[in-house]
């Protein structure tokens, strides 16, 4: 995973160490690790149950991290949340990035900031 790209996402993010981000497709948590690292509080939700298991054993030892084992759309889709004081950043997987784009910025509540690659 390139270094550069994971600093580009998270300067778009305007990260702060009080920050609450959401990130979906965790994937083996490159950038996860960088959100983390920097303080944030993050909410991962992959649908891979073997991932889920590598990155509860990766982040163990972060209080800051809580993961969820879903389908991020089905997810967002079923629980009207209030996001507003979220951030999402995230490389989204591509099958399903339109449509949780739109179900997030559509919604009763969306994200202060939405920062997402494909």
């Amino acid at each position: 995973h390139d270094a550069n790209q994971i600093a580009r996402i998270a300067a778009l993010g305007e990260l702060s160490a009080s920050d609450k981000i959401l990130e979906i497709g965790t994937g083996l948590g490159p950038l996860t690790e960088f959100l983390l690292a920097y303080g944030a509080k993050v909410l991962a939700i992959e649908k891979d149950r073997r991932l889920v298991d590598f990155l509860r054993d990766r982040f163990a030892t972060f209080s800051n991290f809580d993961l969820l084992q879903d389908d991020a759309l089905a997810y967002l889709k079923e629980k009207d949340r209030d996001w507003s004081d979220w951030k999402l950043i995230s490389n989204l997987p591509y099958s399903v990035a339109s449509p949780i784009l739109v179900e997030l910025a559509l919604g009763s509540h969306p994200p202060e900031r939405l920062v997402a690659t494909l």
